[in-house]
Formats: C-alpha cells, structure tokens, sequence
C-alpha cells in the first residue's frame, strides 16, 4: 500500500572529528561542517490514485517545525552525511526544509539553502535550484519555522541522493548531501511476474517457483522490477573528498577559492577509515572527543554469510549502492569477488556488466551485486594442509616469523604484533569489544590453537584504487577503505567467547610412498 512520506529536514552547522591514524585512537581533526538534520515525521496511506485512505501517523514528533525548542534543539548537530530517505514506488514524498542558519561559525552564515534530488525527474519549480527557482531564508532562534516543501514521486526505482544547490560549489564540500532510496513495490513487482504467496512466504516468478529467495525476503529485497536483482542485503556507500583547507576557510569567514580545491581526506558515509569499521550510533561517552554518531542506514561496515552446502542455503547476495558527491571519480575496487553492475544512474542494467573495479565519477550512483562465494573448495587445502610441496601458509607464515626475529628483521605490522600477520581489525584502537559490543575480535583462521583450520570469518576490503586516497592526510590506511566480513553460516562468532559450530578443515591424506 502507498504511503505520504513527510520528511522534515533542517539546515545546520557542526562538526566532526576526522581520524588522523590506523587505530583511530590519535589527536583528530576537527572539522567545521553544514549539513540537513531531522528526518521522517509523519506518514499517510494512500492509494493508486494519490488518495488519503487513512489518517495520519506521527512518527517523530521532535521534528514538528511549530515547536520553536524543536528547532533550538537541532541548530549545531549537523555531521556528515544527512538522513537517508527510504520509499517505495507510488509513495510519494514531501520534504519540507527548514534553514536554521550557521551559528557555530566565526560570524553567522545566512546563506539560503535547497534541496535538489539528484536524478529525479521533477517539475522545475520543485528541482531546487535557486537560479531558476528559490531558496529557503533562515528561520530566526526562538521562532517558529518559516517552511518551504519539495514534492517528488519517482518514476523508477534506483540509487538516488539529494543535495543543497545553493552555491553547490561550496555547500556540497561541506556536506549538504544525503542517500534517497527507492525500492520497488509489491504491485511494481507483481506488474513483472514476481510475486510471493501470502500463505507460504514463496516467491514465484511467472508462477515459477524461486526457492533461492527466502520467504522473509520482501519488496525490499530487490534492486529493480527484475528477478535477477534480488539481494539478501544493501548497502549505500556515499563517497566525498574533503579539503580540510577549505572546511577551515568557510569556518574563519576568510574565503577559498573553489579552483584552489585539493583534498587531504576521502570519506564513505561521512567518515573514514578506521571510523567505518563503527556502528552508526556510538556510546555517549565517546563524543565528541572520540568519533561522532551519523544517520542510521549508513553502516559502512559490511557483513555477509556464504553459502552451506549442508543445509542447501545459497550464498548471500549482497549490493553496494555506491554514489559519489565528491569532486574527484572514485575507482572503487572490491576485493575477493567480481560484482555484477545491475544499475546506473536509478536505470536498471540488464546487461549485467561484470568488473572487479567500478568507476564512480562525481554526480554518478552505481548498483553492483556481488555474491559470497565459499572459497574454501579451493583455498583451504593449501592454508591449512600445504600443496604442490609447499607446507601449510600458516606453516609457512610462522617459520618465517621465526627467522624474522633470528635474523631482526622483523617489523610489527602493528604494535604488540607477535607474528607476520597484520590482524588490522583486531590491533587497531577499535579494540575487543571496546566500541563494537558485544563482537569478539579474534581473528580464527590465522593458525592459533583455537582458531586450528577455522575457514571463518574471512575479512575483504573494499577502497578506492587511487590508493592515496586510502589514507588520512597521507598516513594510510585510511580514507575510503571498508572491510567486509564473510561469517560461515552456521556460526556465531558475535558472542564472546564465540560459539563455533563451524568444522574445522580435515586434511586430505596422504598416502605413505
């Protein structure tokens, strides 16, 4: 059933704390940035035709633009990105914006704001350019909203995103941007031949039976109006570069000249590496000394299941909505499996162009379906066992951990190191358990006596390939790097201690000469 979606967002001022080292745990930048905070308010059902056919729902009433404390309240907690917006095909969505003005700067900025979303198609007086429309003036403190409202009705589904294009050079690099997500509906679906039995939960594709996707899967487990684009889990990676220069400039009120633009940070939603390894929402007494919470539905760090050839279970497919608001083209490259580009620019790619590199450039979204093969057929023999002559790799690694030391050559590849392998998520300042509960760190598939021939969790990265791009100011890692954790299905390595249902790898025997 369609929905009214009523989104109210609001243009601000803040800032974030931008890591400066591998572990996170160094002195941080401290950024000065704009952005829209708020997010959805109320909601209405409708049907086809546009018509109200009940009342409606309040959803978060802190976002009410009459209450003056309302607004008060949200002056100065902008971050990077802004709130995600999610709906479905024949809702449609109002977005009433709010300008609350730039306080925390040196001198107050009263810049006009808008909101443009970026590849829909919309009638020119809602499309948020201010040269060929309007802007939304500041709303004084103590006073109720002065409110303009943006209406859109998607034709497609897709990867959309929405920014301020008021003075875009400038208001884009400070980060007014955000996801806006559009997904199929069940009545879009069902106009294709996809369908799901309400008794059973099966899904059926011109009344043919589709048992690869499971009966808790929903409308919103599909990319497109297409069969072949079902995911068992999305992921929006929103890229942006940050000139910290320019942050400081427009903080100070001395003036930057865009042409003069050269970033020394790269971000994927609004942070960057080792901050994309955290949840979205962060223990209080870790801001803003530490890291700062952004809008939820920005988790950066991905976690997928392979597939159990036990129980019949397929490996998940899981989708990277990749936008890029930066200025510079992301080549974003994923490690540990080709992706399948199923849709540019919210247009689906029936082709299904394959590549293990995807280049995003600025003003571009991309959607690419990956799959988490089980790679153990292949690969645990030789880690674990040894092959073609050679010893085990985790024999391997520990001798020549051991002549390291003889020899003194032996370089930590993070401080406490005991052997060659880096364990970056177990040695950063992240820490067991410290910031991420109650998820237990141990790495199992590097040789330790309880970790003996574990396949699982297996960690891939993801990151921009301009590889100075993958750093903090020139210090890598860092930038726009994510990690994506493989988990055996059967297992639960979130508890601590964990609780290994996995079976260890059997090595194949080898006959006596």
């Amino acid at each position: 059933m369609p929905k009214r979606l009523f989104y109210n967002l609001f243009a601000t001022d803040g800032f974030i704390n931008l890591p400066t080292d591998p572990t996170g745990v160094m002195p941080r930048k401290k950024l000065y940035v704009f952005g829209f905070v708020g997010g959805l308010f109320k909601t209405q059902p409708i049907d086809n035709a546009g018509n109200p056919t009940g009342p409606v729902t309040i959803v978060n009433p802190q976002f009410d633009t009459s209450v003056p404390a309302n607004l008060d309240a949200l002056r100065g907690t902008a971050v990077i990105p802004s709130p995600r917006i999610d709906m479905e095909l024949g809702d449609e969505l109002y977005i009433t914006l709010t300008n609350l003005g730039f306080f925390l700067a040196t001198e107050p900025i009263f810049d006009v704001h808008t909101v443009h979303i970026h590849g829909g198609h919309v009638a020119n007086q809602v499309d948020g350019v201010p040269e060929t429309s309007w802007g939304v003036p500041v709303t004084p403190p103590g006073t109720p909203a002065i409110t303009i409202t943006y209406f859109f009705k998607p034709e497609n589904p897709g990867s959309y995103f929405y920014h301020c294009h008021q003075e875009a050079s400038e208001h884009v690099q400070m980060g007014m941007y955000g996801a806006l997500i559009v997904y199929p509906s069940m009545e879009s679906l069902a106009a294709m031949g996809i369908t799901k039995d309400p008794a059973t939960g099966g899904w059926f594709y011109r009344r043919s039976p589709q048992p690869q996707i499971p009966s808790t899967a929903t409308n919103r487990n599909f990319a497109y109006n297409d069969i072949n684009t079902f995911f068992n889990s999305d992921w929006v990676l929103l890229f942006s570069d940050i000139d910290s220069a320019w942050h400081d400039a427009v903080f100070a009120r001395t003036g930057f000249n865009p042409v003069d633009f050269k970033p020394d940070f790269w971000l994927v939603n609004g942070r960057a590496f080792p901050d994309t390894l955290l949840p979205t929402t962060l223990p209080p007494a870790l801001i803003p000394d530490f890291g700062y919470n952004i809008p939820d539905g920005y988790d950066s760090f991905v976690k997928v299941s392979t597939g159990n050839t036990a129980t019949g279970k397929p490996p998940d497919k899981f989708l990277f909505r990749m936008m890029n608001l930066g200025y510079q083209p992301v080549p974003f490259h994923v490690h540990g499996w080709h992706g399948r580009i199923i849709g540019k620019d919210a247009t689906e790619r029936v082709t299904g162009e394959m590549n293990f590199t995807t280049l995003v450039g600025s003003g571009e979204s991309y959607d690419v379906l990956y799959i988490a093969e089980d790679k153990r057929a292949i690969y645990a023999d030789y880690i674990f066992c040894g092959k073609a002559g050679f010893p085990s790799l985790k024999q391997q690694v520990a001798e020549a951990t051991a002549r390291a030391k003889a020899a003194g050559t032996f370089i930590e590849p993070f401080p406490g190191a005991t052997d060659l392998w880096a364990n970056i998520i177990l040695k950063t300042g992240l820490g067991q358990g410290t910031f991420i509960q109650p998820y237990n760190w141990a790495v199992w598939n590097y040789g330790t006596a309880a970790a003996h021939n574990f396949m699982y969790p297996q960690f891939y990265l993801a990151h921009n390939h301009d590889d100075y791009k993958v750093t903090n100011n020139g210090v890598y890692p860092g930038g726009q790097l994510i990690i994506i954790e493989t988990d055996f299905p059967a297992s639960d390595y979130k508890t601590t201690p964990p609780i290994i249902t996995e079976t260890p790898h059997a090595c194949p025997h080898t006959p006596v000469p």
